[in-house]
């Protein structure tokens, strides 16, 4: 399985050591080969393609070709953060919106963690991880759940899909050995069901 983890706008990178070094360690030693890839029309070449906090608006050309490369069979996923910093979760809603996701663009907080900004999330298929810093989503089929909203869904699109996730950090370094979070990481790269 090649993952292509997009760069062309100004996403957090998967060779970023202290951030996404465990994460990236990880999914090599899981057979996944993972590139970090500056050229928006390259990430076709690849079965799942990341936009991990992307920073920097999509074209209506770039939004058909994620359409395309979904229809064809790709896995795409986005991953945000909570209150729309950086005005990512608008960023991200400018694309998912067209398939009937979004980004809630609130603060979310569960009371019943130890932490209220780590949020206990559990998938349909019972894996329990842990989202820190993690918007709602909405729309069509929810992946992941938790006492304070949907945090994960899903769009099927022809032969492939679109995932959004509430946060990009549940797969950082500091949290992706947290709960189930690697388990879910993997297989929602494989394009498997959580």
């Amino acid at each position: 399985m090649k993952i292509g983890w997009d760069i062309s706008h100004l996403e957090f990178t998967i060779t970023d050591y202290y951030y996404y070094g465990k994460l990236s360690h990880f999914l090599k030693e899981c057979g996944f080969i993972v590139s970090e890839v500056k050229d928006f029309e390259s990430l076709g070449h690849y079965d799942t393609i990341v936009f991990n906090y992307p920073e920097k608006a999509f074209s209506d050309l770039e939004v058909h070709q994620i359409e395309s490369w979904v229809s064809k069979g790709k896995i795409v996923v986005f991953a945000g953060y909570y209150k729309n910093e950086d005005g990512v979760g608008e960023i991200i809603n400018s694309v998912t919106k067209h398939f009937g996701l979004t980004m809630n663009l609130n603060e979310t907080l569960d009371h019943s963690s130890e932490d209220p900004y780590f949020v206990n999330v559990v998938s349909r298929n019972g894996l329990k991880g842990v989202f820190p810093c993690t918007d709602t989503v909405s729309g069509s089929e929810v992946i992941l759940t938790s006492s304070v909203g949907h945090v994960g869904s899903q769009v099927r699109v022809g032969t492939g899909k679109i995932i959004l996730l509430g946060t990009c950090v549940f797969w950082d370094s500091f949290s992706l050995h947290l709960a189930d979070n690697a388990t879910i990481a993997k297989r929602i790269l494989a394009g498997e069901e959580v």
